[in-house]
């Protein structure tokens, strides 16, 4: 007996129902509302002519392709879809984003095919579709039927469908922790872009090397950085905290039981590390996370205080926050 798997939803959260995008299969199949659904281009060209305002691709991408949804039509927009899923494809749904579920509208394939594993299908469709205000959707869900019936349904969430001309589905790992997402490429891009990072941030599954410390410190993009980097004018001692905060603090008194101070970091705030570390000594240790906003950041942990750096492509390290 197969084992059913169960995959992450890759979407936003909706209420309280789930936390996953490929949960347990329902006993009775979603409303099929056309409405709802982005339809597949009637055929009013019976020459085939493929000019107008058709998605613009290379025909080696698909002069090969066997299975098809929808007429191709000089006003048909036109989508690769490409399955990398694991599994055999037997349906296909795509409708404008929405936060009901149960209204996917009609099913695409109709029989017609099964999307093989790694095969792929080209979709004719329009993609003027309007929402209930009359303005244009640029935001689409798909979701799969798996030709396996004790493999649940997956989704796809917030796609924009209508400036992408190759979409390949895929799933993050295996079995009951798999994540649904997609890698697309756009007609101005020779770059596919992946949606994994976006959903497990959704779903609430960003990488950290320590969800603990992640809790207790502060943005670092939220620490102001001095408008000046003049040279400081005076250096601070353990027995003058209140010495001006742009000064060079000089390293502790050997002799002294005392250590450096939160103070004494803060005045090197948008200077290099490497300063920071000839005045104060190494810290205790250190860890490195790339940030979506600011790319690499560094947390150097001394005795009462951590330091925050920021790592710019060229590998320069500048203090950016001292807590």
């Amino acid at each position: 007996m197969m084992k059913k798997r169960y995959l992450i939803l890759a979407a936003i959260m909706i209420t309280a129902i789930t936390a996953v995008g490929c949960g347990k299969k329902k006993t009775e199949e979603p409303k099929q509302e056309a409405q709802a659904t982005v339809t597949p281009a009637e055929n009013t060209d019976t020459a085939g002519n493929d000019e107008g305002t058709l998605v613009d691709m290379q025909k080696s991408d698909d002069s090969d392709i066997k299975n098809v949804i929808g007429d191709k039509t000089t006003t048909a927009s036109k989508l690769i879809i490409v399955n990398e899923t694991g599994s055999d494809i037997a349906g296909i749904y795509v409708r404008p984003t929405t936060d009901d579920d149960d209204d996917w509208g009609d099913e695409l394939i109709k029989g017609l095919f099964t999307l093989k594993d790694d095969d792929k299908a080209l979709y004719y469709y329009d993609k003027n579709v309007k929402d209930a205000s009359g303005k244009t959707v640029t935001s689409f869900d798909i979701r799969i039927v798996y030709a396996d019936d004790s493999l649940t349904d997956c989704y796809f969430r917030k796609l924009p469908l209508t400036t992408i001309t190759q979409i390949t589905l895929k799933m993050d790992g295996s079995g009951d922790d798999a994540i649904p997402y997609a890698t697309y490429l756009t007609a101005s891009s020779k770059k596919e872009t992946s949606t994994l990072n976006e959903v497990k941030k959704r779903l609430g599954l960003d990488d950290s090397s320590s969800d603990e410390e992640d809790d207790e410190t502060p943005d670092p993009t939220a620490t102001p950085v001095p408008n000046s980097t003049a040279a400081p004018t005076a250096t601070p001692t353990p027995n003058n905290p209140a010495a001006d905060p742009t000064a060079t603090p000089v390293p502790d008194n050997p002799g002294s039981n005392d250590g450096p101070t939160a103070d004494q970091a803060k005045s090197y705030i948008g200077q290099p590390l490497s300063s920071l570390i000839a005045a104060l000594g190494e810290a205790n240790g250190s860890d490195y996370e790339n940030e979506p906003e600011t790319g690499e950041t560094g947390y150097h942990y001394y005795d009462t205080f951590t330091v925050s750096t920021t790592v710019d492509e060229s590998g320069n390290e500048v203090v950016a926050g001292v807590w």
